[in-house]
């Protein structure tokens, strides 16, 4: 039986360039699915992206507005948020803020954050802790939800501001746990942790503001 001829030389070739070029197909086609792959996980976290972005977007602008506020002087505040310092004010500014203080404490404080005495002891007008903290916490309720304020600054004012408001009154140099360092102020209210009601602390604010008002220079003689 005769041998097999060698084959062609050129047919083996031409059978080689085929076969690679189907490899060369073939890793061009994962790589192109490897692609598309990878660019549909990108769109998606594109949008994904977007959306939290768009989510997002509001708050920031909103905390921007506030940023812009916080630091701004109190000559550019609106009018009821510039803060009061109680030191300077003649005795009818000092008539006025009292008023101003009581109202707000009476109509918003009480019912909005309905404290307990020992939150916010009865005798805090006569203190210059209760009178301070009280004051700073009126203005920023009203900056809050006035014109100028936002959620983000209401959210603020009840996470932030009233639990820091809460924490001076605690402390050592003020009434820790509601109870005043001089015993004459201690109630029953107090010690049973009674919801603060404005009878509570009225005769304590008259007292209060008519002394201050009798200490304090009138506005005609008041140095600015």
């Amino acid at each position: 039986m005769t041998a097999s001829a060698p084959g062609d030389p050129r047919i083996e070739e031409l059978i080689a360039a085929v076969a690679a070029l189907r490899a060369d197909v073939r890793d061009h086609d994962e790589r192109h699915t490897y692609s598309e792959r990878k660019l549909g996980e990108l769109d998606g976290f594109n949008q994904e992206q977007a959306a939290i972005l768009a989510e997002l977007l509001p708050q920031v602008r909103e905390l921007e507005i506030a940023a812009d506020t916080l630091g701004a002087p109190d000559d550019h505040a609106p009018e009821g948020t510039r803060s009061v310092v109680w030191a300077l004010l003649s005795a009818e500014e000092a008539a006025r803020a009292w008023d101003e203080l009581a109202s707000w404490v009476n109509t918003v404080a009480i019912p909005t954050l309905a404290p307990t005495c020992r939150q916010i002891p009865p005798c805090w007008p006569v203190h210059h802790w209760g009178r301070e903290t009280l004051s700073w916490l009126h203005r920023t309720h009203t900056y809050a939800y006035g014109p100028h304020g936002s959620a983000v600054l209401v959210a603020e004012w009840h996470t932030r501001w009233v639990p820091a408001a809460y924490a001076m009154i605690d402390t050592k140099y003020a009434a820790r746990a509601g109870y005043c360092p001089n015993s004459e102020h201690r109630s029953d209210r107090v010690e049973s942790a009674e919801p603060l009601q404005t009878p509570d602390w009225a005769a304590w604010l008259i007292l209060a503001r008519d002394t201050e008002i009798a200490t304090r220079r009138p506005t005609t003689e008041h140095i600015r």
